[in-house]
């Protein structure tokens, strides 16, 4: 126990040392029409595409869930920077849910019950709101941050798997990307804050890789059965190989993820500042690729006292 204590304080001293980016709140407007949609946005591939569908039709009410996780316990919160970065975290992520609906509903238009899904997504975590412990709420939400935080970075260091995206598809993951990479450490910040413990954030972790990676799996077959054009899922080995094969996004994923098990982990360690310069600039500069999309841009921090 020693040993993990002075591995969380060694995180807590990096954290320090670390200045957290800003998490600005973007006002996006994406227009989503299934008459605009490309059907299969990754590698015209029926299999991986799917798994990209699964995830946006169960990301609206996750979003949710994470907003409220994180609420219930802002108000132990002391520190301004802190309370500024939560005020970000939970306008964006309301954002990424917004848009995702909007998504949701136009691939659901063109045969993919994804609509079907989100329902089912809708309950599951109500269930788990009301079943769970806060602090296991929490919990899961670090988990799940760090995850997609991991498929960011992954993303953003690798041309060649941006290359295999519709454009459309691509410019609307870079901008969820981007902001769960600007937000990546705010729940987590306000878990250890708020007195979250090594033990539970790892327990939570296997615990949300059964209860959510089970359901996504169903979720995907579900798709996949539903669009009768492509037959079974045996016929995509190009997708099945770029998620589960030696070089495919598990295997690739599997260093950054296990470093969440470390006692003395922050995910500041996994340094992304310099990638969120390059996409900041491709993306939302005056000629940026999302220049049209955005309608406003705010920032939260709080307002000094007329003392100060």
């Amino acid at each position: 126990m020693n040993r993990i204590s002075r591995s969380i304080k060694r995180s807590v001293q990096a954290q320090a040392s670390h200045v957290p980016p800003d998490v600005p709140v973007r006002h996006m407007d994406f227009s989503f029409e299934s008459a605009n949609l490309v059907r299969y946005v990754y590698d015209n591939d029926p299999f991986y595409s799917a798994l990209l569908m699964t995830f946006s039709a169960v990301i609206p009410h996750g979003e949710r869930f994470f907003i409220e996780s994180v609420r219930n316990y802002r108000g132990q919160i002391r520190d301004a920077r802190l309370q500024d970065r939560v005020t970000g975290f939970i306008g964006q992520e309301a954002m990424h849910g917004k848009e995702h609906d909007t998504m949701n509903e136009a691939y659901d238009a063109m045969g993919f019950p994804l609509l079907r899904i989100d329902s089912l997504s809708q309950r599951g975590f109500k269930w788990f709101a009301r079943l769970a412990p806060k602090r296991m709420q929490l919990a899961f939400t670090v988990a799940i941050e760090h995850l997609t935080a991991i498929i960011s970075e992954y993303t953003f260091r690798r041309p060649e798997i941006q290359a295999k995206y519709d454009p459309e598809a691509l410019k609307f993951t870079l901008w969820h990307m981007v902001e769960e990479t600007e937000h990546k450490a705010v729940a987590f910040d306000v878990y250890e804050a708020t007195g979250g413990g090594y033990l539970t954030r790892i327990s939570t972790m296997i615990v949300s890789l059964i209860g959510l990676g089970l359901p996504i799996a169903i979720f995907h077959l579900w798709i996949i059965a539903a669009d009768r054009s492509v037959g079974t899922v045996l016929r995509h080995p190009r997708g099945i190989a770029g998620v589960y094969g030696r070089r495919g996004l598990i295997m690739s994923l599997a260093p950054a993820f296990f470093d969440f098990f470390r006692p003395s982990f922050h995910p500041s360690q996994h340094d992304t500042d310099a990638l969120l310069v390059q996409m900041h600039e491709r993306l939302f500069s005056e000629r940026g690729e999302l220049a049209a999309q955005i309608k406003k841009t705010i920032v939260p921090r709080r307002r000094m006292s007329a003392a100060t």
